[in-house]
């Protein structure tokens, strides 16, 4: 007879900031099929305020780097996680859990864990993080670089105000749709450099179920 594991109690509140291949808008929204075929990302999460259990997950900065052969429903991702270096182990065992979609609840991570057939080490690392709406920017020294920004006029040159509503979306419901200035990360098994494309900012809210 095996005994379930009981999954704490979890939520968190966090900007994020979702960056991919596809042309603007993510057409993986609409017909669930990618620009080109295959899906590539770099998400970032600062954990606002959160909780996994009895352990604090406050100010953490979590970065999400996935790849998909095909769309992302086809599988036959690899994933992984890096996190905020300054983390205790406590903290890094409750990220990953909740991150490697081990904890269910919402959000994407218990979805997307069922395309994954490649799941990394998690690095944990010096993050540089910027929340600045579309202007927001994240970094690792030597490993990814993120930038955003508006899209504007070619007319005037005004900022465009774009929003992408998904009322039943399971990672963000209301997003600022932008575009990355850069877009790259380079591991040994994460290579590649989509600037120019795809990004949305948002505020996120998850908990457990």
């Amino acid at each position: 007879m095996t005994t379930e594991v009981q999954i704490p109690s979890w939520n968190m509140k966090s900007d994020y900031v979702e960056t991919c291949n596809c042309d603007y808008g993510c057409p993986c929204n609409f017909n669930g099929f990618p620009t080109y075929g295959f899906c590539r990302a770099l998400v970032l999460y600062h954990i606002r305020e959160g909780h996994y259990g009895d352990v604090r997950l406050d100010n953490i900065d979590v970065i999400y780097a996935a790849s998909w052969p095909k769309a992302i429903h086809e599988g036959n991702g690899t994933m992984q996680l890096f996190i905020t270096k300054n983390t205790t182990p406590e903290q890094r065992n409750a990220v990953v859990t909740v991150f490697s979609g081990k904890a269910k609840g919402e959000g994407a991570f218990a979805i997307f864990a069922t395309t994954l057939k490649y799941i990394l080490e998690p690095q944990f690392v010096d993050i540089t993080a910027r929340i600045d709406g579309k202007k927001s920017s994240f970094s690792i020294p030597g490993i990814l670089d993120v930038g955003l920004e508006s899209f504007r006029s070619p007319v005037t040159g005004e900022e465009q105000e774009t929003k992408i509503q998904l009322p039943k979306g399971f990672a963000w419901k209301v997003a600022d749709a932008a575009k990355t200035s850069v877009m790259r990360i380079l591991t040994p098994n994460l290579s590649f450099d989509d600037s120019g494309k795809n990004a949305f900012v948002s505020l996120v809210e998850y908990k457990g179920p």
